[in-house]
């Protein structure tokens, strides 16, 4: 009885640990949310007629962005989704999929449609994240 109790101490420890590591994630991501929040709001300014020599870059830079907010979403799914679905994996990889279509068939208006989706979910990511650090 004594290696149970050292092992659910143990896994008390590693889920406190883990825990941490996804609060301390979400701490980084929501300000950073904001600002990929702020950038496809731009970015979709331009790709509805008012497109610049830069845009296409400027698209590549949200990619990155928006695949480092899916990594820590991943990482920090089951947290944010703890109590309910606020959050589904599903429409998140829709979205996505959508994004890349648009992207691919180098199509302006759907582009700019499928950043609207995926601003929703940074944004709702974003507010999710805030209050479970705020009330950490």
């Amino acid at each position: 009885s004594d290696i149970y109790i050292s092992i659910v101490e143990r896994v008390g420890y590693v889920m406190d640990d883990l825990l941490a590591q996804q609060i301390e994630a979400l701490e980084v991501a929501v300000p950073y949310c904001e600002k990929i929040s702020n950038a496809i709001g731009n970015v979709m300014e331009e790709l509805n007629g008012h497109r610049q020599e830069d845009t296409d870059e400027y698209i590549s830079s949200i990619f990155n962005g928006v695949n480092w907010i899916i990594e820590v979403y991943n990482g920090t799914r089951e947290l944010i989704n703890k109590d309910s679905v606020i959050i589904d994996k599903d429409t998140v990889n829709a979205s996505i999929f959508k994004l890349n279509a648009a992207y691919n068939a180098k199509n302006d208006v759907m582009l700019s449609d499928a950043f609207s989706e995926v601003k929703d979910f940074v944004t709702k990511f974003m507010e999710t994240g805030k209050s479970i650090v705020n009330n950490k």
